[in-house]
């Protein structure tokens, strides 16, 4: 499998051209505001201007604040600076060059069940990493296939650096994740999570190592592009779609030290900030059963306060922080079908751990930030129904504007991430097109949250 990475990856420089074209970005964004307000009050139906005011609001809010607020906290000092120790912490030494005086031990937790090609793959990847200090914990989860001895094959490889948990019956990736923790042992201060489809580029390690020099994070995002991306057309769009969701989204919520989900693919936690909520995460009850999805979403929102709400009210808020020079490369669906069900999934997910931090999310963090984590819910339960009324209620009436409007909305928004992929990756070509055909596709997505919501319960599909 060849990968184009980027393993020297120093912050990009706004060269005036970008600077420009971000201009250009945030100018587009605001004129499509002032044009819905016109819209809302003088043409169109007022539900669908509320909406279409709200969802613009907060892709130009996320946007701005990505732009101005947020910097890779990899790189927290002006570049060329020095630690007192003459060690460059700017990673212009190239890769391999250390940040910190300090290296605490890392315990990598590799979860897998019938994937015996990739976790070995995932497994090498963090052995190759220019941070060497770290120990590679694998748990099989009740794999029925060759993957417990393809494990067993590496650790006789690398007895010193790599441990293999074998299950017996398959529980989860929850229980899997806990069982690589506590029965590891896992050693290190820092625990760092990547699924067994995953591929770390060598430096990620390092670098969201040192994201925790500051005492208040606790919990660490890497940054996702799809390693299957020119398979069809299909993983052209998802990739295109990561690296929005990553660069924009999560840079924003970043710049306010609280990301929502540290994703499975990878994942960094301070041991400290996890350990007191890990038995009640990994047995987590929702409507009277077990709940299983979402594993990454819910321990990020214990780290970001649920372990202060739910556990003790003397446990600490801490930061989640995301580092755009982390980079992970994760296999994205390339059928329909299959990306279909990880949309549902995905969904369901959401809406579980939105009820569990809508209770406090508003306490002990910036307000803007927490007002945007609530509209984004508004925004979502909004949107079948306002993309069902503007295609094909209010046509059906003879209002044939609203159908317009909301596809020039859609594609409009999609042309700004597109924007913004072309410019971080100027050497892509045509690919930002597909950010294009995502947006189109956000009609059907949307249905998808009622079925989820109702299904909420239904696990027969799942795999783990």
């Amino acid at each position: 499998m060849e990968l184009v990475t980027r393993e020297n990856y120093t912050p990009q420089k706004l060269t005036p051209r970008k600077k420009a074209v971000r201009s250009l970005i945030i100018a587009g964004a605001g004129a499509l505001i002032a044009t819905k307000l016109y819209m809302l009050f003088f043409y169109l139906d007022p539900i669908l201007g509320i909406y279409s005011f709200l969802t613009t609001f907060l892709v130009f809010s996320s946007f701005i604040v990505s732009y101005t607020m947020y910097r890779d906290p990899v790189y927290g000092k002006k570049k060329g600076k020095k630690e007192e120790d003459g060690k460059n912490v700017n990673g212009d030494g190239g890769a391999g060059a250390p940040f910190s005086a300090q290296e605490p031990l890392v315990s990598v937790i590799i979860p897998a069940k019938n994937d015996p090609v990739m976790i070995i793959e995932a497994a090498k990847s963090c052995l190759a990493s220019t941070y060497q200090n770290i120990e590679v914990i694998m748990v099989n989860d009740g794999s029925t296939d060759d993957t417990g001895h393809a494990m067993d094959l590496l650790r006789k490889e690398f007895p010193d650096r790599i441990s293999v948990i074998h299950l017996a019956q398959n529980v989860g990736k929850r229980k899997a994740v806990r069982e690589g923790i506590v029965s590891g042992p896992a050693k290190g201060d820092i625990i760092l999570l990547i699924d067994s489809d995953c591929i770390i580029e060598k430096t990620a390690i390092e670098r969201m190592v040192k994201v925790f020099d500051d005492p208040d994070v606790g919990a660490v995002s890497g940054h996702g592009r799809a390693v299957n991306a020119e398979q069809n057309t299909l993983t052209k769009m998802q990739d295109t779609w990561y690296d929005g969701q990553f660069s924009i989204m999560k840079a924003m919520e970043s710049a306010f030290g609280t990301v929502t989900c540290c994703p499975g693919i990878l994942s960094a936690y301070r041991k400290e900030a996890i350990m007191p909520a890990l038995d009640k995460w990994a047995n987590d009850v929702f409507l009277g059963a077990d709940f299983t999805l979402g594993d990454d979403r819910h321990l990020t929102s214990y780290v970001i306060g649920g372990n202060k709400h739910y556990l003790d009210k003397e446990q600490k808020v801490w930061k989640a922080m995301y580092s755009e020079s982390a980079i992970v490369y994760t296999e994205v669906p390339h059928r329909f079908k299959k990306f279909m069900w990880q949309q549902i999934r995905w969904k369901k997910s959401w809406l579980r751990v939105f009820f569990f931090t809508a209770p406090y999310y508003y306490k002990d963090r910036n307000p803007f930030a927490a007002a945007v984590y609530y509209l984004q819910m508004i925004w979502s339960f909004l949107s079948p129904v306002v993309a069902i009324r503007s295609l094909i209620l209010l046509p059906l009436q003879g209002e044939y504007w609203s159908a317009v409007v909301y596809v020039a909305g859609l594609l409009f928004i999609g042309l700004l991430f597109a924007a913004e992929f072309k410019l971080r990756n100027p050497d892509t070509g045509g690919k930002w097109a597909y950010r294009l055909t995502w947006s189109v596709m956000g009609f059907f997505l949307s249905s998808l949250e009622y079925y989820s919501f109702l299904t909420v319960r239904n696990k027969s599909w799942l795999t783990r």
